[in-house]
């Protein structure tokens, strides 16, 4: 029995090396902003890491390895997918637009998995109440949208306050 605990602590201590030194090597995007391959990729990875931290029999080289290979995999597609625009495409989707000058696009919205009430939801949280002040809203390939607002909508810039200086005539003290 305490032998079994044994394996069991030193298999968990391996396996949080293997998968710290797996992260570094896959780099920070996988903390980060995860396509669809990579979140896949890294739940695959975490159990197989906790199957090899269970494994009582002793036999941790076949997860270990499973685990290598994932990774590689990971690295070569993330390789691929910096080269290859065509493959990016591919592996991570595409832009869709949602809105543009007004009209949503319902089989876009469909093709997002989103319906007409999420999509008024994520609208209001961006802080656009009125669909008429976002000119294109489009779903990103990572799964969030965004708004490119109407030039009444949106916010002042220092431009825009030289333009207003520039523009106006202020009377010069008598």
């Amino acid at each position: 029995m305490i032998m079994d605990l044994t394996k069991v602590g030193i298999a968990s201590v391996g396996s949080i090396v293997v998968l710290f030194f797996l992260t570094k090597l896959l780099g920070y995007k996988q903390m980060s902003e995860l396509s669809m391959f990579d979140y896949v990729n890294g739940i695959t990875i975490g159990s197989i890491a906790a199957e090899m931290a269970t494994t009582i029999d002793g036999d941790f080289m076949k997860p270990l390895l499973a685990m290598v290979i994932y990774a590689v995999a990971a690295f070569a597609m993330g390789i691929v997918s910096a080269h290859s625009l065509g493959f990016r495409r591919f592996a991570e989707g595409r832009s869709i637009i949602l809105l543009e000058n007004g009209k949503i696009y319902k089989k876009n919205l469909a093709k997002a998995r989103i319906d007409i009430s999420e999509f008024l939801a994520q609208c209001r949280i961006q802080g656009y109440f009125d669909i008429n002040d976002i000119s294109v809203a489009v779903m990103e390939s990572n799964g969030k949208i965004s708004f490119l607002p109407t030039n009444g909508a949106r916010p002042v810039n220092v431009e825009d306050m030289k333009n207003e200086m520039r523009g106006s005539n202020p009377k010069k003290p008598a």
